[in-house]
């Protein structure tokens, strides 16, 4: 079976492509509610340990969509600009407890986090750059282009074949 090269990938297209489609399905998925009744239990569960919330903010609050955007982007850009999977595996593991973590301290504050539009955000970011940098050869792995058999080069240098004065023939 012939195996084929995996085509050069880019950073700029995935980029904004991916960081947008997380951006906008995390925020799709705070505005729709559909996490509201595990956000309701978990606000309930912070509230029995007489920690009191003044406010609440999610990934649908305008801060949580600057700090979406901030995330989705960031993540696809290092994932992309990042060689090997397993570096690639712990920038986004990373990025998601760093993103729970954001339930705590700003609990102190007296916020409630809405955790899951974020996670949402993050893990769908994740994947996409997962996937893409998988499939792709990106220029961070220093992947060098190997030339095609009846391509001559153009450095002056001729294949090791010994050259005759008189033609084949």
């Amino acid at each position: 079976m012939k195996s084929y090269p995996k085509p050069s990938g880019h950073v700029a297209g995935p980029l904004l492509i991916f960081g947008s489609v997380s951006l906008v399905l995390g925020f799709a998925v705070e505005f729709l509610g559909i996490f509201a009744g595990a956000e309701q239990s978990l606000q309930e569960r912070w509230k029995s340990t007489e920690m009191v919330f003044r406010g609440s903010l999610g990934a649908a609050s305008p801060v949580g969509l600057l700090f979406g955007a901030a995330v989705s982007y960031g993540l696809v850009g290092a994932i992309l600009g990042t060689p090997g999977i397993g570096r690639r595996m712990i920038l986004g593991f990373s990025a998601l407890v760093l993103g729970l973590a954001l339930m705590p301290v700003l609990a102190v504050w007296g916020i409630f986090w809405k955790p899951f539009g974020l996670s949402f955000m993050i893990l769908w970011a994740w994947f996409s750059a997962m996937i893409y940098a998988s499939r792709h050869a990106m220029p961070c792995e220093g992947w060098i282009a190997t030339d095609a058999p009846n391509v001559i080069s153009l450095n002056g240098e001729l294949s090791g074949e010994e050259k005759h004065e008189q033609a084949n023939g």
